[in-house]
């Protein structure tokens, strides 16, 4: 697609040596452009990226979009399109060409596990066509357009694709409401609703669940909703459908979990530690035996909301089951590294929250031969006033747990690990730092052969580059 192609779409003009350009890929980020990239300037709340405009260009973008004349430019501004707004142009881009594509979308939100479950649902819709899924977690309102962009970077096609599984994300209430503007879902799925950015929201879960709501309000008229049935705030969402249907909309529910009203469901479960797990997936076309190697029975929730995707799209039970064999954990979502050392890590430092602090630790208490089971808890951001609270509320909970010795680190996690020593009582070991590199030299100096240790914490505390201190 061309540079006059992007430009009709936007209905804004386009200088003459530019027209026939095709972008090679789409950028907002001046430090990873690469020669033949488009670059939006992005004027962002802590900054404004047509400072580096000369520099992009000097780099070999091939053009620039920008919202305001850059005299200094001349005569490089000759390879700028002016816009009014470069965000909103981004947005309307990724709007109308996903307009112009015309084929189904698949938005999943949630709390947790979005990426992973995103992951899986293009890992088990393959057998139904050719799957888009966006690399990494684009799922913001930078993001999500990117995400759309890259089903044309690269050399590819949007028309070598028949689905789009898009992740939506959100820190604020309305957020998913826009992004379902740019990308209207033909399916929507929701994972949970757990305390994610709830400082952002003084009504706490009811605020969070009515914000991952609007994926639902945002449906297609005809589109299908995929719920959780094991989280009442988001079986609660159905009523959004079955209020539709009075409007005669063709909008469905399907149900996935635990749950006895769940269309999609996991049976026999059987934890295999840190090889992951088996159970029998058993949907309305029939059951299959599923053995999942993702770390974590948390992990059987995603895998059950991609089945049901795969399931409303026609794909068998038995095709599904052989998909999910084939899952691999991403950067540090449950990655398992074993050490000459003789010890194991759990590598889950991607993000944490209280709710998946807990699911993380029945994890490590699952692995039958650990000699020690360690936990490296970092701080959980974006709790708001109840950030105290919180973690003395998990270190409570850890305190009863099979865990033989915590480390906390940064922040609140001093109060975690002081809530789990005030009420442990079978000789739990406990100790704080106040950054990751000092949880690496701890780590280096007290790991021993035999033990498995859990890696935990917020993306801020950057927990993963405690890793760096542990011998190969």
């Amino acid at each position: 697609m061309t540079l006059a192609d992007l430009a009709d779409l936007l209905g804004i003009a386009c200088p003459e040596g530019l027209r026939a350009i095709t972008p090679v890929g789409f950028s907002i980020d001046s430090r990873t452009i690469r020669p033949g990239d488009l670059f939006f300037a992005i004027h962002g709340k802590r900054f404004d990226a047509h400072a580096f405009v000369p520099e992009v260009l000097a780099r070999g973008a091939c053009a620039a979009v920008i919202h305001r004349p850059l005299p200094e430019l001349e005569p490089a501004a000759a390879r700028c399109l002016l816009v009014p707004d470069t965000l909103r142009a981004m947005q309307e881009l990724a709007r109308a060409l996903l307009h112009r594509w015309g084929r189904p979308i698949v938005g999943i939100t949630g709390s947790m596990g979005k990426t992973t479950a995103k992951d899986l649902t293009a890992l088990t819709l393959a057998p139904y066509g050719r799957i888009y899924a966006s690399v990494g977690n684009l799922n913001n309102e930078y993001g999500l357009p990117l995400a759309v962009f890259q089903m044309l970077s690269d050399g590819r096609r949007m028309a070598d694709y028949d689905v789009a599984v898009l992740e939506m994300g959100m820190n604020e209430k309305g957020e998913i409401a826009r992004l379902c503007e740019i990308a209207p879902p033909d399916v929507s799925v929701v994972l949970n609703v757990a305390p994610v950015h709830i400082e952002n929201f003084p009504d706490g879960l009811e605020g969070i669940a009515a914000a991952k709501a609007e994926i639902v309000h945002g449906l297609k008229p005809t589109g299908t909703a995929i719920l959780n049935a094991d989280d009442p705030r988001v079986a609660r969402m159905a009523a959004i459908v079955l209020a539709r249907r009075q409007e005669h909309s063709g909008a469905q529910v399907m149900y996935f979990g635990r749950n006895e009203a769940s269309h999609v469901t996991a049976l026999d479960v059987t934890s295999r530690g840190l090889l992951g797990t088996t159970f029998t997936l058993s949907t309305l076309k029939g059951q299959a035996a599923v053995e999942l190697p993702l770390v974590g029975e948390h992990h059987i929730s995603n895998a059950l909301a991609a089945a049901a995707v795969a399931t409303h799209f026609g794909v068998s039970p038995d095709a599904i089951a052989a998909q999910l064999r084939l899952a691999q954990p991403g950067p540090h979502r449950g990655v398992v590294r074993r050490y000459a050392g003789g010890f194991t890590v759990v590598d889950d430092s991607y993000n944490s929250n209280p709710v998946a602090l807990q699911e993380a630790v029945r994890l490590l208490e699952q692995v039958p031969d650990a000699r020690r089971r360690i936990v490296v808890a970092g701080e959980m951001l974006e709790l708001g006033e109840q950030s105290r609270e919180m973690h003395i509320a998990c270190g409570r909970a850890l305190a009863h747990a099979r865990v033989d010795i915590l480390l906390g680190v940064a922040g609140h996690a001093r109060d975690l690990v002081a809530a789990a020593q005030a009420e442990q009582n079978h000789g739990m070991l406990t100790d704080f730092v106040e950054t990751a590199a000092e949880a690496g030299r701890w780590l280096a100096s007290h790991v021993q052969a035999g033990d498995v240790i859990l890696i935990k914490g917020s993306r801020g505390v950057r927990l993963e580059t405690c890793l760096e201190a542990l011998p190969a």
